[in-house]
């Protein structure tokens, strides 16, 4: 299906009002500060709103898992809920990282450690961090490309270009433009008022789907999965690879381990107005997501469904000449779910969509540029310059720095094939770094016995073993397991696993984690007895900023120590604010109790598919419906307030030219 002029002008309209936007945060950037953290004044609404949604490319791998593994991903997903719950609620990591008022996390490294770590650190997080989002422009530019119906090649005078670069410098160019015309500013509020307009076409979206689509067509589609390999039932899933209960297991150890390690958002992670805001955008957080969630799923199960049942074959035969007419079968993966939104969705519904991913696609490269090329330049360059610059060259480097990752991005994603699962490369260029940081960070924060050789460790170790994994990986069964084999014929490992190494990536970045968490724990033990000052770096007690510290007016006055308070609920809460704690708490533990129950009961009684479709009926079409439209009314408002105070506070501000993330000694 073509896209039609209404559908255009959505997009024209979009793009137009995020130029508008962007010139005009552009008068409130004033200072460093304020282009790498928004002078650390962003509110909990503001920040859950713009720092929430995904890139388009993150959609593309929902949809990749959910089309090939059906619901039983999301059963499995279920386990490590107390875990997510706990580190939302409790602001871990989040909360103390802003209470030591570092612009990025490597200046946060040189606080704790030492500066020879900080760039150290900084430089395998740029590396790691540019490589992973070297194919965001390649897959963002199919997805427009399929779904909206343009040609792979178009004719300038007498050449044929192809249509792949033009579309990824033309959003590229957007999403530089605002990242560099008023740094975190100009992206905050930009991406706050997309994520507005995407929470509610996510709205539309999930109700369209599902009036349009009935509920039983959706199971009966699911239940004609190949032998082996049910879409609906957790418990017949053994043979399904990749996305099976070992990758959710290892995905919970990460959440823990790595929570807030990766710097795809730093800016967002040192623009809270104040430590307490931070935790309660993490507690919003988890109510914003639930129409998008609904909508992530319905859209690539009802694919499958239109695909696979006789009743829908009219409907199915041109979506399947279309995959059939792409040569690439990874390619054909990626662009089935898009090519069935293409012959499906209405005039003006189309539009919608078609906004969804220009938006998710420029808000989130936005947000990487602006990362990943302020990191080289605060964490790389100016900790080996040993001095500040002047503001006005600060600035230029920054923006030259944003534009060259752009540049990589681009030239890599026109040279590497892509021939993995999108959340299989992400896992693996993603342990390059993380591997080994999430000790670095929860021991630096929370230990005070945690010493500079033990980080030095943990990060290296884990950086070699993630990455020397990616490339045994990547090269086994092309070019090391026939190396092998001619060296020792009859090497029996090597002889069963010649075709595909025995690890995927998710299983790697695992023991590269498990290695620097040991190596951490022991060298701080083994090595010198030194105790670091927390309260200076975390500014507690004496060393304390007043504009940081908060309480309640109408806070509890306790003198034991509550359930609460061991959990995150301080003085800093209000009325509101204890009551929305435990709402989360309450409702995201009833649906851990109803995964532990149902795995009991499924594991010592055999339950039926039918039952299991009566559960996601439940799950996914009454409760996400209700709840979806509740929470996305009740964070608009927030989050139009919050944008309101932003300007406010931005009109007011004090500059202060050495607030540029070098450490004062």
């Amino acid at each position: 299906m073509k896209m039609h002029w209404i559908d255009w002008s959505i997009i024209i309209f979009l793009i137009g009002s995020l130029i508008v936007i962007t010139l005009y945060a552009r008068k409130y950037m004033k200072s460093v500060a304020d282009f790498l953290a928004a002078n650390r004044m962003a509110g909990r609404y503001m920040l859950t709103v713009s720092s929430g949604f995904g890139g388009a490319i993150s959609i593309i791998a929902v949809w990749e898992m959910v089309y090939n593994s059906g619901l039983p991903t999301q059963w499995w997903a279920m386990i490590g809920m107390p875990i997510g719950l706990i580190i939302g609620i409790s602001g871990f990591i989040i909360y103390r990282f802003r209470q030591t008022r570092a612009l990025t996390l490597a200046q946060f490294f040189e606080i704790r450690y030492s500066r020879q770590f900080r760039y150290f650190a900084g430089f395998l997080c740029w590396v790691s961090g540019v490589f992973n989002y070297g194919i965001f422009p390649l897959i963002t530019a199919r997805v427009i490309i399929y779904f909206f119906g343009l040609p792979e090649h178009f004719h300038l005078g007498t050449f044929e270009m192809p249509t792949l670069p033009l579309i990824m410098a033309a959003y590229l160019s957007i999403a530089l433009f605002i990242a560099c015309t008023g740094g975190q500013i100009s992206i905050m509020i930009a991406d706050f008022y997309q994520g507005i307009l995407l929470m509610l076409i996510f709205l539309i979206l999930m109700c369209f789907m599902m009036f349009k689509f009935e509920w039983n067509d959706v199971i009966a589609g699911l239940m004609i999965a190949p032998e082996g390999k049910s879409m609906l039932n957790p418990f017949k899933t053994g043979n399904v690879q990749d996305f099976s209960i070992w990758y959710f297991l290892i995905g919970v150890f990460g959440m823990i381990y790595n929570a807030r390690s990766w710097q795809g958002n730093s800016g967002f992670n040192a623009a809270a107005k104040t430590p307490h805001e931070a935790q309660m955008a993490g507690i919003i957080g988890s109510w914003r997501g639930i129409a998008q969630g609904l909508c992530m799923l319905l859209i690539p199960l009802t694919a499958y469904a239109v695909l696979h049942l006789p009743k829908f074959a009219e409907l199915a035969a041109p979506i399947h000449a279309q995959i059939a007419l792409i040569a690439d079968p990874q390619i054909q993966k990626q662009m089935t779910v898009p090519l069935f939104l293409a012959n499906t969705l209405p005039v003006g519904m189309m539009g919608l969509f078609a906004a969804v991913i220009v938006a998710c696609a420029i808000s989130c490269d936005n947000s990487y540029l602006h990362s990943w090329g302020t990191i080289f330049v605060q964490d790389v360059l100016m900790p080996i310059r040993n001095r500040p610059l002047e503001p006005k060259r600060h600035l230029l480097w920054l923006r030259v720095s944003i534009f060259s990752v752009a540049l990589f991005g681009f030239t890599f994603s026109m040279l590497f094939p892509l021939k993995d699962f999108i959340l299989m490369f992400f896992a693996l260029t993603g342990a390059i770094y993380c591997g080994g940081a999430g000790a670095v960070i929860i021991g630096g924060l929370y230990w005070k016995r945690g010493t500079t050789a033990a980080a030095w460790t943990a990060l290296i170790l884990g950086t070699v073993m993630a990455f020397g994994g990616m490339l045994v990986q990547s090269y086994w069964g092309t070019r090391m397991a026939p190396i092998l084999l001619n060296l020792w014929p009859n090497w029996q490992w090597v002889v069963n696993h010649k075709e595909n190494f025995p690890l995927n990536g998710q299983e790697i970045y695992f023991y590269a984690m498990l290695a620097a968490s040991l190596s951490y724990v022991l060298v701080s033990l083994l090595g010198p007895k030194r105790v670091f000052d927390m309260d200076k770096m975390l500014h507690c007690g004496k060393y304390a900023v007043k504009d940081d510290v908060v309480e309640a007016k109408d806070a509890l006055k306790v003198k034991r120590k509550t359930f609460g308070e061991l959990i995150g609920v301080s003085r800093e809460f209000s009325k509101f604010e204890r009551f929305l704690f435990w709402a989360t708490f309450w409702w995201t533990m009833a649906w851990w109790g109803t995964f532990v129950v149902g795995t009991v009961i499924n594991l010592m009684f055999k339950v039926s598919d039918h039952a299991w479709s009566w559960f996601w009926w439940l799950k996914l079409w009454w409760f996400s419906l209700i709840l979806g439209t509740t929470c996305t009314a009740w964070i608009f408002c927030g989050g139009v307030r919050d944008a309101f105070r932003l300007f406010k506070d931005l009109r007011a501000e004090k500059i202060d030219n050495t607030d540029d993330g070098t450490v004062k000694k």
